[in-house]
C-alpha cells in the first residue's frame, strides 16, 4: 500500500512493515560514518548480546547519532510510523486503554534505544529473531556486495531473485497455522532503504557466497504517552531538587 510519495506499508499480516528511502545527503553521512566506525580500533562490539553469526557487529554511540543528525531522523521515522499504525482500524482507542497513563489519542514521545552496524561478509548470517525491552525496531541496508554466487537451486528464488543476503520477515508463526510459513523477502541490494517493524516480528538475513560486505544499520526504539513523559520528566526535577536540598 503506497500512502504517499515515499511512505510504503506492507501489510501482509496484521503487523506493518514500512519501506521509506533515506534522504541522499543523510545516507552518505551514514555510509561515512559506519565506515569511520569499522576502521576505529577502540569501536565498541555489540556481537555477545546480538542473535547474528556475524563476526563484526558495533554499537553507535547516542553523541554519534546526534552528531550526524540520524538520531532526529530515527525519531521522525518512529513517530511517522507509529502514527500510521495509530490510524489503522480502531487501534489508536485500543492503545488509549492499553498503554499505561492513558488516554493518549495520538500524542506520544519516541526515544531510541540503542542503534548498530551490521557488517556481513561470505557465509555470515541472522537467524530467525525478535528484539526485546522496545517495541519499534528499523533496519537501513547501506551495502552489499556487487557480485555474489548464484544459487544452486533455482527454486531458492523468489520472483527470479537470489534469496541470499535478503532480509525476510517471518508472520504471526502458530498464532495462525495457514500463514505460519508466509515470508516477507526484501531486495538488500536496495541500498539506502530504511524498514521499520514491530520489534516482535521475527526476522532473519540469509547468508551469501561471494567476496564483499553486506552491511546494515539497525536501531531499536520505545513509545512512551506524552502525558507519562512529561511526569517522568517533572519527577526526576524534583528528585534532582531534593538532592541538591540535602547536600
Amino acid at each position: 500500500m503506497k500512502m504517499e510519495e515515499n511512505w510504503h506499508v506492507n501489510a501482509p499480516w496484521a503487523q506493518l512493515v514500512v519501506s521509506t528511502k533515506v534522504p541522499d545527503e543523510l545516507f552518505k553521512t551514514t555510509l561515512e560514518l559506519t565506515d569511520k566506525l569499522y576502521e576505529d580500533v577502540n569501536r565498541d562490539s555489540a556481537g555477545i548480546g546480538l542473535a547474528g553469526e556475524i563476526k563484526n557487529e558495533y554499537f553507535i554511540t547516542e553523541e554519534k547519532l546526534v552528531e550526524s543528525g540520524l538520531m532526529q531522523y530515527f525519531v521522525q521515522m518512529t513517530g511517522k510510523y507509529w502514527q500510521t499504525v495509530l490510524s489503522n482500524g480502531n487501534m489508536w482507542q485500543y492503545c488509549d486503554k492499553k498503554f499505561e497513563h492513558g488516554p493518549h489519542g495520538i500524542d506520544y514521545a519516541y526515544r531510541i534505544t540503542s542503534a548498530w552496524t551490521v557488517h556481513q561478509f561470505e557465509n555470515e548470517y541472522n537467524p530467525i529473531h525478535n528484539h526485546t525491552n522496545c517495541k519499534i525496531s528499523a533496519v537501513m541496508h547501506i551495502k552489499f556486495p556487487e557480485k555474489i554466487e548464484p544459487p544452486i537451486k533455482t527454486h531458492n528464488t523468489t520472483d527470479g531473485k537470489n534469496l541470499d543476503g535478503a532480509l525476510t520477515f517471518n508472520g504471526m508463526g502458530d498464532a495462525d497455522e495457514w500463514c505460519t510459513t508466509y515470508g516477507l523477502n526484501i531486495d538488500s541490494t536496495a541500498v539506502g532503504m530504511l524498514y521499520l517493524f514491530p520489534a516482535s516480528l521475527g526476522h532473519t538475513v540469509y547468508p551469501f557466497r561471494g567476496k564483499g560486505e553486506r552491511r546494515s544499520l539497525s536501531f531499536n526504539a520505545d513509545i512512551i504517552s506524552k502525558k507519562h513523559m512529561d511526569s517522568i520528566i517533572e519527577q526526576e526535577k524534583i528528585e534532582k531538587e531534593n538532592e541538591k536540598g540535602s547536600i
